[in-house]
């Protein structure tokens, strides 16, 4: 097969740090020229970023995305060549491109902790800095508090709902992209999610690789004659550390296999770590299999529950008393299917000239802005927000 090469295909289809500057609304460029043609550019702004409508279900949020601005504003730069591209496309004018080409942002930034619970309407982070840096960072800033906490308000409803069980994931497959898969797993980390799936993650947060492996999924089992035989062989090289899927072909026949290899492991002075279970009526799989374990004397083998799980079916299936260890969950919190989507809004609430101080606010119907810079206070009723 001929590789095509063309100066019009990219090197990488991931998105990099040198995209991130220009990542932005044609106009913020054409915008903040006029501003710096007009003399604004030493006038200070403060805009409010926050979500404007919490989404249909969804009864609170948590902050993610700081570590992500604070780190993207602290690089923000142009290149030369990016500014000739501005330029050449009339997106700004040459006095314009000479700011760009010395651009550091110089502003404040205020913010919740990361993680922090929070609602409509409340200024996650707010910013003051003059004009023109506050307005170049707009897309970034909104697309970095929606993804981030997209994911993590998912994540924590996962694990409330499965607490005290684990709830394991959010793995990364099924992604919408390999940065939304990494933010993800972050930010479900962060939420208090168990069992991060890729050795990437931990490192690039130099976090130890937990010991453990879930080795004896489907294909695995299906490159052996038998299932037996599949199962035999991970726990000969891996010993007990293994989770052993049991519903590649019939389930109650991959239960007693898993039990047969239990037993072998408790000769060799080991235990198998647990069984995994994703297809099927869950509830009744996992009471039958907890009481074919027990019976065998194989109380110590961890059960975990998957297959689309979210907040939803793991909290049926603690009401159907489903004796699992682990609910694991997968594509349903890396798509947050139920809600994917954030009203995020980055509104200028007051414009500095000077020593003229001005409240600034859109009121248009529906799509209010409050004026000045806020502070969020957090009031406690009853155990509630």
């Amino acid at each position: 097969m001929a590789i095509v090469k063309s100066k019009n295909i990219p090197q990488t289809y991931l998105f990099t740090e040198d995209d991130l500057p220009l990542f932005e609304y044609n106009q913020i460029f054409s915008v903040s020229s006029i501003w710096l043609e007009k003399g604004l550019d030493k006038s200070i702004a403060t805009f409010d970023l926050y979500v404007r409508d919490l989404p249909e279900h969804r009864n609170f949020l948590l902050f993610g995305g700081l570590e992500e601005i604070l780190i993207g504003l602290s690089k923000w730069k142009y290149p030369k060549d990016q500014v000739s591209d501005l330029l050449g496309a009339k997106l700004i004018t040459p006095k314009f491109s000479d700011y760009l080409k010395n651009f550091k942002f110089t502003g404040d930034v205020w913010a919740m902790p990361e993680g922090t619970a929070f609602f409509a309407g409340e200024s996650a982070i707010r910013i003051t800095a003059s004009i023109i840096e506050a307005n170049l960072i707009t897309m970034f800033l909104i697309n970095a508090l929606t993804s981030n906490t997209i994911f993590m308000s998912k994540a924590i409803r996962c694990v409330l709902a499965a607490k005290p069980k684990n709830c394991n994931g959010i793995y990364g497959v099924r992604a919408h992209s390999f940065e939304s898969s990494m933010k993800s797993a972050r930010n479900s980390y962060l939420a208090g999610t168990k069992a991060i799936a890729s050795p990437s993650f931990y490192r690039k947060y130099h976090l130890p690789i937990p010991e453990g492996l879930t080795i004896a999924y489907h294909a695995f089992i299906k490159s052996f004659p038998t299932e037996l035989e599949a199962m035999r062989a991970a726990s000969e090289i891996f010993g007990g550390g293994i989770m052993l899927m049991v519903d590649t072909y019939d389930f109650k026949q991959g239960l007693k296999n898993a039990i047969i290899i239990a037993k072998e492991l408790e000769a060799r002075g080991k235990q198998l770590k647990g069984i995994v279970i994703d297809s099927g009526d869950l509830a009744a799989l996992a009471k039958y299999s907890r009481k074919v374990l027990d019976k065998a004397g194989c109380q110590y083998v961890k059960i975990t529950l998957a297959s689309n799980l979210d907040e939803y079916k793991i909290t049926e299936l603690r009401k159907k008393k489903a004796p699992a260890d682990a609910f694991l969950v997968v594509t349903e919190g890396v798509t947050s299917s139920d809600d994917p989507k954030l009203e995020v809004v980055y509104k200028m609430a007051q414009l500095q000239q000077g020593r003229q101080i001005k409240p600034t606010a859109k009121f248009a119907p529906w799509k209010l802005s409050f004026p000045g810079v806020k502070q969020v206070y957090r009031i406690s009723r009853n155990g509630k927000f």
